[in-house]
This record gives C-alpha cells, structure tokens and sequence, in this order.
C-alpha cells in the first residue's frame, strides 16, 4: 500500500514537472539540499511545516491541490480504503451502499 508519504512526495515531484523544475533548482528555491528534496519526493521523509509552505509557494500550488493525490492510488489499494470503509459501516448503509453498487 502507498503510504501517505509517498504520496505528498510524488504530488511534489509532478507539480515540479509540471512547472519543468529540475530538483536543483526548486531546492535552491526553498533553501535546502537537492538530497533532501529527492527524499521527500521518493517518500522516505516528509517536509517540516516550514519547507512544506516554501514548496507551495514556489510551485505557485494550494495546500488543497499537494493533498488531492487520487490518481496515485492503485487499483489493490482503493479497494482495501473501500473495504476497510465498509467494514466500519452499519447494516442499513451498508445495504444502500450495495444497492448503489448494483445499479452501476
């Protein structure tokens, strides 16, 4: 499963594509290390509060916009979020949740 992580970091990457930034240049932008850029886009650390603003501003992109990261989410993983969503539900929604679905 992606982790939330990976996800804030391959948001930042394709904002950064984008705007055709190389790594270099929008860390030189926010004021860190191209090192610890590439971190954050691979997932392996997330940006402080701080770097998180400075990232935003530079790619011109909302806080709303860096958090809608749908289309990253596979197939596998979707259907575990749905699963575990409708474990937690009670009978009468979950009756009408499956009546939506087989009406689809």
């Amino acid at each position: 499963m992606t982790t939330k992580k990976e996800l804030l970091g391959m948001r930042i990457k394709e904002f950064r594509e984008n705007r055709k930034f190389t790594q270099d240049k929008l860390a030189e932008m926010v004021g860190i290390d191209p090192k610890h850029l590439s971190r954050i886009e691979n997932g392996r650390n997330y940006p402080s509060f701080e770097t998180l603003e400075k990232i935003l501003d530079s790619l011109n992109v909302s806080y709303e916009d860096i958090f809608k990261y749908s289309h990253f989410i596979n197939k596998d993983d979707m259907i575990e979020q749905i699963n575990a969503k409708l474990s937690r539900l009670n009978n009468e929604k979950l009756t009408f949740i499956f009546k939506m679905v087989n009406e689809i």
